[in-house]
C-alpha cells in the first residue's frame, strides 16, 4: 500500500513538470506566421507631378497636419513680497540701516560742508551764463581791400578750397571778388586780348589762386579766367595753361600793416601762337605800361 502510493506521487510530481514546461517552450517553425505590421502609406499632393525618365512619376508628399497647441493656462502672478521694515516692533531705528549724515553749523547759519560746484562754465560775456563756446569771428586781412578781394588775417580766401595742384590751391571767385571787380578784371584782360590778336577769355568759371610756398611767388593772389572749359581743367588740375588769362593783385607795400593800394598785373599767353605778354593798371584803371607791375612800381630797378 505503501508503495502504490509513493508510485502515484512521483507519476504525478512528473507530469506537473511537464506542463510547466509547455507553458515556456519557444515557437516552432510549424507555428503560423505573425502577419507583417503596416506599411504607413505617403500623403502623395493630388497634383499631376513630374515623370522621371523611367515613366514615374513624382508627386510631392505632404506633411501630416498636426494640430493646434494646446494653451497653457496662465499662471497668476506672485503677491509681491513685503519690504522689511526699517525699524522694529519697539520703534527703535534698525541697527543695520544707513545712518544719515547731520549738516553742522558753522556759526554763519551755513552749514560746513561745502556745496558741490554748479557749472563750471564761465559767462559767454554778454551775461547770459549760458556756457556756450562763443565763435571767433575770422580775422579780416590787413593787406588787401575787402572791395577788391574778402581774404582773412593770412590773406586767404574765406570760403574752401575747391580744388588744388603742386603749383596752388584754388577758390570760387564767389563771395571772395565782388561782382564789380570781376567785371573791371574781365573787361580789361578782353581788351588785351584783342589787342593781341588772342581768343577772349569767357565770364565763368572765375577763380581765386593762391601759390603756395615753394613757389616762384609764394603766396601770391591771382583772379584766374579762362579761354574754354578744356583750358580751365587744364589750367587748375594741371598747372598747364596753354592760354593763360590771369592778374596778379599787387599790394603797393607788401609789407605794409594798412590797407594798400591794389595794382593790376596782368598775364596773357598763347603757346601755340607763341605770344606772351604782360600789362599794369593802376587801382584808377590807368595803363602803366606793357611790363609786371613790380617794374612798373620800381622805376629804378637795375633791369628796367
Amino acid at each position: 500500500m505503501f508503495r502504490l502510493s509513493k508510485f502515484l506521487f512521483i507519476h504525478c510530481f512528473c507530469w506537473f513538470f511537464v506542463a510547466l514546461a509547455g507553458f515556456s517552450a519557444p515557437a516552432l517553425a510549424s507555428d503560423a506566421p505573425k502577419p507583417p505590421p503596416e506599411e504607413k502609406k505617403p500623403n502623395y499632393a493630388k497634383e499631376e507631378g513630374a515623370i522621371g525618365r523611367s515613366g514615374t512619376v513624382y508627386k510631392r508628399i505632404l506633411k501630416d497636419a498636426r494640430g493646434e497647441p494646446e494653451p497653457l493656462p496662465k499662471e497668476e502672478p506672485k503677491p509681491a513680497e513685503s519690504k522689511k521694515e526699517a525699524k522694529d516692533a519697539h520703534g527703535k531705528a534698525d541697527e543695520h540701516a544707513p545712518k544719515k549724515e547731520e549738516a553742522h553749523d558753522d556759526g554763519h547759519g551755513a552749514p560746513a560742508k561745502e556745496e558741490k560746484k554748479k557749472d563750471a562754465k564761465k559767462d559767454d560775456g554778454h551775461g547770459g551764463g549760458h556756457g556756450a563756446p562763443k565763435k571767433e569771428e575770422p580775422t579780416v586781412s590787413t593787406l588787401y581791400d575787402p572791395a577788391v578781394i574778402k581774404l582773412d588775417g593770412n590773406n586767404r580766401p574765406l570760403t574752401p578750397v575747391v580744388q588744388k595742384n603742386s603749383h596752388a590751391d584754388y577758390f570760387l571767385c564767389h563771395k571772395t571778388v565782388p561782382k564789380k571787380y570781376q567785371e573791371i578784371i574781365l573787361n580789361e584782360m578782353n581788351t588785351f586780348a584783342d589787342r593781341m590778336n588772342l581768343p577772349r577769355a569767357q565770364d565763368l568759371p572765375c577763380m581765386v589762386k593762391i601759390t603756395k610756398p615753394q613757389t616762384k611767388f609764394p603766396g601770391a593772389v591771382f583772379i584766374e579766367f579762362y579761354v574754354d572749359e578744356k583750358s580751365a581743367a587744364s589750367c587748375i588740375r594741371l598747372n598747364n595753361c596753354i592760354s593763360t588769362r590771369l592778374v596778379m593783385l599787387y599790394p603797393k607795400d607788401k609789407k605794409a600793416k594798412t590797407v594798400q593800394e591794389i595794382y593790376r598785373s596782368y598775364v596773357l599767353t598763347d603757346e601755340r601762337k607763341y605770344k606772351r605778354s604782360s600789362f599794369c593798371v593802376s587801382p584808377e584803371g590807368q595803363l602803366l605800361g606793357e611790363k609786371n607791375c613790380y617794374v612798373a612800381l620800381h622805376p629804378d630797378w637795375l633791369f628796367n
